[in-house]
């Protein structure tokens, strides 16, 4: 038994009619009568250099999904010849070999296309290019280890649009393997009842503005390629200085606790805003009429100040009242309201809506 030793190969492939011979492969695609197939004859001269037990090859054909190959024992041969029947006549084919030394330093591959025309031959070239194959030259030890990446999922804001000084409800969900999500709200400007809970409440500011409003998940490590913080941008407007709106936002939320029947702003004070009628028709163009002199030491009744003035924000008591208390200043008469006294002051944009409505006449829209 021998090996072949190989310097230079070239492959001369004989297209004609003859059948298969001494050939080992497994067929493709289907075969066609007699009359429209061929036979291709590989012959190939094989000098000295390089010893080799086996070429393989394969013959297939894109155009028609033929597919064959096989393999050639050469350890006993000086030449390599064998032909492969049965190959429907056409154009697209491409036969390939390959080839390794004895001891694996080298790899030889060629290819060429061909035809099959029957009762033809027309030769066919396959040069096989043999290089040295590369010896492991070392190896790495590898160490995995794994880490949780949060991502967000979903970011909500009702409504997407309000006035100052107003709530957004907040939301949003995330995920993080077998880790819990973590959250941190930030924004621009307003403020959050709770920055780290998935579903805060957001007050807008005092003044109008577009405010940003950014939630950050974590884990978030270094490395992450998930979405770990998503913004959303909502609309604090400012409000129309109609009485509606003085009465819904101001008046209705701040002083009918006590501007009632019943309550100390009626009792004392003699004004009742329980309703948003009543308001209107004890504020505008209304004397004041308090018996207790509060903080100021003076009695409202005494001092004989229109409540409302219209158009004269300034002689206004009921804008003095709640700016004194905004500035920790002395009322004109009575005491700064909001009462009681721990009570927060009103919000400037409050404040100015107040007046505002005033300076514009004081209607009653």
């Amino acid at each position: 038994m021998k090996s072949i030793k190989i310097v230079a190969i070239w492959a001369g492939i004989a297209v004609g009619t003859a059948s298969m011979a001494s050939c080992s492969g497994d067929g493709g695609g289907s075969v066609a009568a007699p009359e429209s197939v061929g036979t291709v004859g590989v012959k190939l001269q094989i000098g000295r250099g390089i010893l080799v037990n086996t070429v393989n090859w394969s013959i297939v054909n894109p155009k028609t999904a033929f597919t064959q190959s096989g393999s050639v024992n050469v350890q006993s041969s000086n030449t390599i010849s064998f032909q492969v029947g049965g190959l429907p006549a056409g154009a697209g084919y491409a036969i390939s070999l390959s080839s390794a030394s004895v001891d694996g330093s080298i790899g030889c591959i060629g290819s060429s296309g061909f035809e099959v025309t029957t009762g033809a031959t027309n030769p066919v070239d396959v040069v096989l290019n043999c290089s040295t194959v590369a010896a492991d030259a070392g190896g790495i030890a590898v160490n995995g280890t794994t880490q949780n990446c949060a991502n967000v999922t979903s970011l909500g804001a009702i409504p997407l649009e309000t006035t100052v000084d107003h709530t957004i409800a907040l939301s949003a969900t995330a995920t993080a393997g077998p880790d819990t999500a973590t959250f941190n709200w930030t924004a621009i400007a307003g403020s959050f009842d709770n920055p780290t809970s998935p579903t805060p409440v957001f007050t807008c500011p005092s003044a109008p503005t577009d405010v940003t409003i950014t939630v950050a998940v974590a884990p978030a490590p270094a490395g992450c390629n998930t979405i770990t913080s998503q913004s959303i941008t909502v609309h604090c407007d400012a409000l129309n200085p109609t009485f509606t709106n003085v009465y819904s936002n101001v008046i209705g939320q701040r002083c009918t606790g006590c501007h009632r029947p019943g309550g100390s702003g009626v009792t004392v004070g003699g004004l009742d805003m329980s309703t948003q009628a009543a308001a209107y028709a004890n504020l505008v163009g209304v004397t004041s009429a308090g018996t207790s002199a509060g903080s100021s030491g003076v009695t409202c009744a005494s001092a004989a100040i229109l409540r409302v003035a219209p158009a004269q924000s300034f002689a206004s008591l009921l804008l003095n009242k709640v700016n004194s208390k905004l500035t920790g200043t002395l009322a004109l008469c009575g005491s700064p309201m909001p009462l009681p006294a721990t009570a927060n002051p009103l919000s400037q944009s409050q404040i100015d809506l107040i007046k505002t409505w005033i300076d514009n006449g004081a209607a009653n829209d």
